[in-house]
């Protein structure tokens, strides 16, 4: 949770083919293909418990080429 508002991660899980997907606003507002395909979460058989729940990995890498898709922080003190 972090010690004030500004230090908490709060996000999102995004299922494959989601038929409701046009109507996410910030699902939409990230253009590159690549970066929407790094917000989806995975089916993960090994997790999974037969006829109870279907288990799904969700990954947040916080630096590099592979880095989740984060708020520009630039535009947070324009507003």
């Amino acid at each position: 949770m972090g010690r004030a508002f500004t230090q908490r991660l709060i996000t999102q899980m995004y299922f494959p083919d989601d038929p409701l997907f046009f109507q996410d606003p910030m699902w939409n507002s990230v253009r590159d293909e690549k970066a929407r395909q790094r917000m989806l979460c995975h089916y993960d058989h090994t997790a999974t418990a037969p006829e109870w729940a279907l288990a799904f990995q969700f990954d947040i890498v916080l630096r590099g080429p592979q880095a989740s898709v984060f708020e520009d922080e630039e535009h947070d003190d324009d507003e």
